[in-house]
């Protein structure tokens, strides 16, 4: 399989800052992106970058493996960056107590079988082309209601963070890892293009900024059913030809209301 990717940070170009992760291994079938979350503690965008680096060679088999993952590989990280949290009272105290937090979605290809797994609210999907089905590890849009489960080296993971699961690869299928606001696009645009809305009309009873992207959603795609393939997953996988591309691309999506403010990762895989 043959993977191809892009991430900008949420002020690009002004500001390069970039708190996603990734990691394409076609050679070995390893596929991840992870999400520091700003919010939570310090070096966030760092400790992303640290869980990619070192998802290991087989998929997490439950949530034992995750937690002894993450035992593993916490204490390296917290060695590299608590003497530079030291250096200042303030950030001391928020690397002390309040940690790194991310989310994290992997792909492992073991022969014709892709294992995802996901810890907090970032997206994995498997899309057909031939004939335009789109299967989501987390379709759900009220997820993205309340604040994500993350992985964090202070704390052991929830098994209510942790989904995982199994598809059988077929011949045309591609397949997607995307940091959550690139996601919630991604998943509110094919609920509104497929007509299956419940999920996307829950949401935008919300009096939130998401409740009216969602809103958004349903109003901008009207009568457009059946075209998901030509106006939301090609023009995405066209985004990723350059990084160039891809600003101007999540750019767009933002001006017309449609994409949220974030950082922006997509990680498309196919055979």
């Amino acid at each position: 399989m043959n993977s191809r990717w892009q991430s900008v940070g949420k002020e690009a170009p002004t500001y390069l800052d970039n708190e996603d992760a990734t990691r394409a291994d076609d050679r070995a079938g390893i596929w991840a992106v992870a999400d520091g979350a700003g919010g939570t503690g310090i070096f966030v965008g760092e400790w992303a970058q640290h869980l990619v680096r070192h998802v290991p060679a087989h998929p997490f088999a439950d949530l034992t493996a995750l937690s002894t993952w993450l035992d593993g590989h916490w204490k390296p990280f917290f060695d590299r960056y608590q003497p530079r949290a030291k250096a200042d009272p303030f950030i001391g105290y928020k690397f002390m107590y309040e940690g790194s937090g991310a989310t994290l979605a992997t792909l492992h290809q073991r022969d014709t079988q892709l294992y995802w797994l996901i810890y907090g609210d970032a997206v994995v999907v498997c899309y057909q082309s031939a004939t335009g089905e789109l299967q989501a590890a987390n379709a759900d849009l009220r997820q993205f209601e309340s604040a994500p489960y993350l992985l964090n080296w202070l704390d052991f993971p929830k098994a209510a963070g942790m989904q995982s699961g199994v598809w059988s690869h077929q011949p045309g299928q591609q397949y997607a890892l995307l940091t959550d606001t690139l996601g919630q696009y991604v998943l509110m645009a094919y609920a509104a293009l497929s007509g299956d809305t419940a999920s996307l009309a829950a949401v935008a009873q919300q009096p939130t900024a998401l409740g009216q992207r969602a809103q958004t959603h349903l109003t901008y795609w009207t009568d457009r059913t059946g075209q998901f393939d030509e106006l939301v997953w090609n023009p995405l996988r066209n985004a990723l030809s350059s990084t160039d591309a891809f600003l101007a691309y999540t750019q767009q999506l933002r001006r017309q209301q449609l994409l949220g403010v974030d950082d922006y990762t997509c990680l498309l895989i196919d055979a």
